[in-house]
């Protein structure tokens, strides 16, 4: 696999858990709201799902990548 195949993995993998994480998201809050709309639990899954994504984006941006 060449050097821009990979980048371009990555990339797609990104956009696809970012999907993911948003539509996700979306999910619940339409759940929380309909189940007990006075306490937004939605939120602490966000967050909780927000750290992986973070590490996702630096994959994806190769800030982890030693230089060469």
């Amino acid at each position: 696999m060449s050097d821009a195949e990979r980048r371009a993995a990555l990339r797609r993998g990104l956009r696809l858990h970012l999907l993911v994480a948003l539509v996700s998201t979306m999910a619940l809050i339409v759940v929380n709201f309909l189940t007990t709309p006075s306490y937004p639990w939605w939120m602490w899954v966000a967050v909780a799902w927000g750290a992986p994504l973070a590490i996702h984006v630096a994959i994806a941006m190769e800030i982890f990548r030693g230089r060469d």
